[in-house]
């Protein structure tokens, strides 16, 4: 039984205040919750900025920018201090983020972020004001828990470098498996999932992207005979919807890019210190129109190229400022275009809108 067994701690803002729950037989009592945010509800009133600015059109607005459990819950934290000291020992009101990293969510207001410094990923429903901490898989406790990434069915996997391991929750919360062992991971890192159900995987450490089939066994590895070069630090990945593959090759200072059937098709930027090159290129992601979103940890912003690999807008800068990061990592486009980065240094993440081009 023990390889079913989940553990969480919920806060959930009710009329009544904070209710708290703790249980170690499911992780989430009413299963992945249902609830949509309403649209008015992603914008944060205070926060007015768009790149470009204006007199050009802006083409990504800042939404919302979210510090921790208390930017969800929105309540009086004393009695969930009490209660919360009371369980874990542990003298923080809540567990905030401390070193956010990649980010999943579904488009409806529930979010998923590992951050690996604490050993958890924080799971934040938006819509019914609740937040879970997922820390427990099946036996074994994470570690170090780094990529996280959501299937077609909403099973939620979860990556930890320091287990070297990939875990599969179910939608509600149910622990389901380790993947298949047999492929060697070493400091497994940013996943990403194909249309068929494959999953990749990449390994810093190994250098290697490797893939797992929908079965969650192992099938091989990204990269085919016509890739002549090699993987240096690849860390984070995404697939666009013709099931392309977009890897980011930190020390190669590039994004390599695969077709579906794995064969090398370009490479996009190069060391630099100007627009349109990396200094520490980390998590990517493709917006509905196909646009490549390159975060740079180095340079404090986020680079957006159009498929021709032309730099389009790039938006922030080193700062603690909304707008502003402070090493960030990880980055999510939600079905709605709406991009979530893990403004990781900041101990934050912030909530962007991507702005479709007006149509005369």
């Amino acid at each position: 039984m023990l390889e079913n067994i989940s553990y969480f701690i919920r806060f959930i803002h009710g009329k009544s205040g904070i209710i708290f729950y703790a249980a170690v037989l499911c992780m989430f009592v009413a299963g992945c919750s249902t609830a949509r945010l309403n649209e008015a509800a992603w914008q944060d009133k205070n926060l007015t900025a768009v790149w470009p600015p204006p007199p050009e059109e802006g083409r990504i607005k800042i939404l919302k920018v979210i510090q921790g459990a208390k930017d969800v819950l929105g309540a009086s934290s004393g009695l969930t201090k009490k209660i919360f000291d009371y369980v874990t020992g542990n003298k923080e009101e809540y567990i905030d983020f401390y070193t956010p990293q990649c980010i999943a969510a579904d488009g409806n207001g529930l979010i998923y972020v590992a951050d690996p410094s604490v050993g958890l990923v924080h799971r934040y429903s938006m819509a019914d004001k609740s937040v879970d901490y997922i820390f427990q898989a099946g036996e074994k406790r994470l570690l170090n828990p780094v990529g996280v990434a959501l299937d077609n069915d909403n099973n939620l996997y979860i990556s930890d470098s320091q287990i070297a391991a990939i875990f599969k929750f179910a939608p509600n919360g149910d622990f389901i498996s380790q993947l298949d062992s047999s492929a060697k991971l070493q400091r497994p890192a940013g996943i990403g999932i194909r249309s068929n159900g494959d999953l990749l995987v990449a390994d810093p450490v190994a250098n290697k992207v490797f893939i797992f089939g929908r079965d969650d066994k192992f099938k091989g590895e990204l990269a085919g005979g016509d890739f002549s070069e090699s993987f240096n630090r690849p860390t984070y990945l995404t697939v666009d919807k013709q099931d392309n593959v977009y890897v980011t090759d930190t020390m190669n200072f590039t994004v390599r890019v695969f077709d579906s059937n794995n064969r090398y098709i370009r490479s996009q930027g190069q060391l630099g210190d100007v627009p349109g090159s990396f200094a520490r290129p980390k998590g990517v992601a493709l917006d509905g129109d196909g646009n490549l979103y390159v975060i740079d940890s180095v340079f404090g912003n986020f680079q957006i190229f159009d498929q021709k690999g032309q730099l389009l807008l790039y938006v922030g800068q080193e700062g603690s400022y909304p707008g502003e990061f402070m090493l960030p990592s990880g980055i999510f486009i939600d079905r709605n275009d709406r991009i979530y980065i893990s403004d990781t240094f900041n101990h934050r993440i912030q909530i962007y809108q991507y702005l479709k081009k007006k149509v005369n």
